[in-house]
């Protein structure tokens, strides 16, 4: 198969990060496809066109920029962030109207990693004698999808885990209280990390004891996304504001495979995934224990307890459409997915106060570990919220993706 030129230039690089600048306009509004932008040139090299993907089942980036330069494109170049698909979706291929259009030149950020389409388009478009160009700013447009690239590669989604914690990894006080550890300004990013992924999860003790609406307030242009409960006993009622909150976004209930079957007619928009589960008997508390509180070993009267089987449940996401989920907690759940190897980064935010309680709610559950056995961070940034920090980082060497610093 022929192979796109990958020799660029300043102009290129300039174009291209204006490019990703108009796909990231539709972050979290275009799974399962990709982030795309498009911008266009005519033959003097001035722009001449504009688009973006906006939302999935309507017109690709390079449809809406050829649409918007006419005829002007006409031996002009033209620029995307994601190789022109060549194969027909919901839409047409866009290699289709690229060739009609008349453009002398395609430049484009990265292949796309699809099989359906991998290569195919740049061949599509060097057998109609247009001059293709690719890599340019591929880290970069690599990072902008790294949602849909997971899921094309993996058939999971890629998952970023938000802790808000005090100085001491505290999520709560021993009560539950919450509200609020952290700052308006930190809480006014969360509410953008929100709009800008396509689900949120929770746990159920988050659930039960913050009764969260989980929906996206005080930015401009936004959309609420998907609500996804991890509920393993269905123990939070269907009164809850998860469940209530006017919202044209789903929630879905991760469970037990035995619960599933549960009829929710009152319910259109919520949906209970079943997945498998296993069975364990309980561990003694960490905290407890490190309190000196003395525990009462009861086996024979202590209630069992469920494991779902998480990467199935997140799996499952990925076939309702779902490229990026972001995780808000609780401590349990966390540590569960970060034990699974299913946390792909992290986000931090560390609040300038103490609880120094060893009863208060610990950030993160999970199993023990040595030292020497501890989970590594990558490619760590932090950025600055008013008096509140928050570190950005991977949980897996050579992801290539990260929160600009």
């Amino acid at each position: 198969m022929p192979q796109a030129k990958q020799v660029t230039n300043q102009t290129d690089e300039e174009l291209m990060r204006e490019c990703l600048k108009l796909a990231q306009q539709a972050e979290g509004r275009t799974a399962p496809n990709p982030m795309v932008g498009s911008v266009v040139l005519d033959q003097s090299g001035k722009i001449v066109g504009r688009g973006y993907h906006q939302r999935r089942g309507e017109a690709h980036a390079e449809v809406n920029a050829l649409n918007d330069a006419g005829e002007k494109a006409r031996g002009g170049t033209i620029y995307v962030n994601l190789e022109p698909c060549c194969h027909h979706g919901k839409t047409p291929p866009c290699t289709d109207k690229v060739i009609a259009s008349g453009v002398k030149k395609v430049v484009a950020g990265m292949i796309d990693p699809n099989p359906v389409v991998g290569g195919g388009g740049v061949k599509a478009l060097q057998d109609a004698g247009i001059e293709v160009v690719s890599g340019v700013l591929e880290k970069e447009c690599l990072r902008l999808n790294r949602g849909f690239i997971k899921r094309i590669k993996t058939g999971l989604p890629w998952v970023c885990l938000k802790l808000a914690t005090t100085l001491d990894a505290k999520i709560a006080d021993r009560h539950g209280g919450s509200r609020w550890i952290t700052g308006a300004e930190a809480r006014h990013f969360v509410h953008q990390m929100r709009n800008s992924f396509d689900a949120v999860l929770v746990g159920t003790n988050t659930a039960l004891i913050d009764n969260p609406s989980l929906n996206v307030r005080d930015i401009e242009s936004s959309r609420d996304p998907v609500k996804v409960l991890v509920d393993k006993d269905l123990k939070v009622s269907f009164d809850a504001k998860l469940y209530t909150h006017k919202t044209e976004a789903k929630t879905l209930v991760v469970t037990r495979d035995d619960l599933a079957d549960r009829k929710l007619a009152d319910l259109p928009l919520v949906e209970l995934i079943g997945v498998p589960y296993v069975v364990s008997k309980p561990q003694p508390s960490n905290s407890l224990i490190a309190a000196g509180v003395p525990l009462r070993r009861e086996d024979d009267k202590q209630q069992d307890i469920v494991h779902l089987d998480l990467q199935e449940g997140l799996r499952q996401l990925v076939k309702r459409g779902i490229n990026t989920v972001l995780c808000e907690g609780g401590g349990n759940l966390a540590g569960n997915m970060i034990d699974a190897g299913l946390i792909d980064e992290i986000v931090w935010i560390v609040a300038p106060k103490l609880l120094h309680d060893p009863l208060a709610v610990p950030a993160l559950g999970g199993k023990a570990r040595r030292l020497e056995d501890a989970v590594e961070l990558h490619e760590v940034s932090v950025k600055h919220l008013g008096e509140d920090v928050a570190y950005c980082a991977l949980l897996a060497p050579g992801k290539k993706v990260l929160f600009d610093s």
